[in-house]
């Protein structure tokens, strides 16, 4: 039997892509090979750290003169900067509406842990980055228990940071 071996190809560049009036993200790759996603999640599922790396210097390069116009490019910027330079007021408010039923994941492949309410608000955070947290969020996401694809050091070690965010004393 032959496995055939997967050739990772660098993005070099990403676009806002326009289908039967649905917006999607467009990572090009050297050799013209492009793949498109219409939610910030499934390019999480399909990136390692690299990539992740790279579209952010990308979005942070297409943006340093210019504010984004579209929807879809306002929101590479916001999800992107918020996993590598989180603004703790922002993440803050953001928390204040996240409530059960809320579901917690893990991207392994590019060390992205993502919270979710059914209402559509999301936080991504990067694995090894503390980030500000109310008391409350890394309670339900004990509760709510880390969906991961395969057991890892990485899932066990955020379980363990969270658990700790979740149990620290009161002020």
């Amino acid at each position: 039997m032959l496995n055939s071996l997967q050739t990772k190809y660098p993005i070099i560049d990403w676009e806002v892509y326009t289908k039967d009036s649905r917006k999607y993200w467009k990572i090009i790759r050297v050799g013209d090979h492009t793949k498109v996603y219409q939610f910030f999640k499934d390019m999480l599922k399909n990136f390692d750290r690299d990539d992740l790396v790279k579209l952010w210097d990308l979005v942070r390069e297409r943006f340093s003169s210019i504010e984004p116009t579209d929807d879809k490019e306002r929101s590479s910027r916001v999800k992107l900067k918020r996993l590598f330079e989180p603004d703790t007021d922002d993440l803050l408010e953001l928390q204040r509406y996240m409530h059960d039923p809320l579901t917690w994941r893990l991207y392994d492949t590019c060390g992205v842990h993502h919270v979710s309410t059914e209402t559509g608000l999301d936080i991504f955070m990067l694995v090894e980055k503390d980030y500000p947290m109310t008391r409350g969020l890394p309670m339900l996401m004990l509760v709510n228990k880390l969906q991961v694809d395969q057991h890892s050091e990485m899932a066990d070690e955020l379980l363990r940071k969270i658990f700790i965010l979740a149990n620290r004393p009161r002020h």
